[in-house]
């Protein structure tokens, strides 16, 4: 790997979410991985991860990356991004929200934020057939850091999952990504987050420590 100010790491997630024509009450998490790999022997049910030697900065390396999607009937008026960087954030985050089965619980519980952090994108969806695809997990380097400080930056696509001739439950969901970074040394306490929403329009995010999403 050349040596650069950006480390990418290709995260995406694989596997589909069931969804049939009249279930319009069901909404969960699904923990399906969106790129297997050919010695992956998961079942599906398991959070995608993924791997990513980089060079050391401040903020430490980005070694692997985890992530399951979600949905719920709690829609937001636009696009939005949370950082969460210590357990009690977590808590609160998982208070705000109501999932169906302990997926997500459990996933924020497996973090350990001396060394991660969580992520949570969101946004709207017109029907059951579509879902948040993840699609790209980078470390940069600020432009205007002087001491190699980075942040993470996130690309996200709501995408319609259905087939050309299947019956989608028209019901207005939340979709969503909950992601896991976790670093060799000081974890990232900011990120910039791109998402696609299920019209085309690209929201562009600022996340911190201090605050929840900012649209710029």
């Amino acid at each position: 790997m050349t040596e650069s100010s950006r480390r990418t790491l290709l995260c995406a997630g694989a596997g589909l979410l069931s969804l049939s024509a009249g279930c319009l009450d069901e909404f969960g998490s699904s923990t399906s991985e969106d790129t297997p790999t050919d010695d992956d022997d998961s079942d599906g049910n398991d959070p995608e991860s993924g791997d990513n030697e980089t060079e050391s900065t401040a903020t430490g390396d980005l070694e692997t990356t985890a992530n399951v999607r979600f949905d719920h009937a709690d829609v937001p008026m636009e696009p939005e991004a949370t950082l969460v960087t210590s357990a009690d954030r977590a808590d609160r985050w998982l208070d705000d929200h109501e999932f169906v089965d302990d997926v997500i619980p459990e996933f924020v519980e497996e973090t350990l934020f001396e060394e991660s952090v969580l992520l949570a994108l969101e946004s709207d969806a017109p029907n059951l057939c579509y879902k948040m695809a993840l699609e790209d997990v980078t470390l940069e380097e600020t432009d205007d850091s002087d001491d190699g400080d980075a942040q993470l930056s996130l690309e996200a696509a709501v995408i319609d999952e259905s087939e050309d001739d299947e019956l989608c439950g028209q019901q207005m969901i939340a979709v969503g990504q909950l992601v896991r970074a976790t670093f060799d040394g000081e974890p990232a306490t900011s990120a910039s987050v791109t998402i696609d929403d299920a019209d085309g329009e690209t929201h562009e995010l600022s996340i911190d420590v201090e605050s929840d999403s900012d649209e710029s």
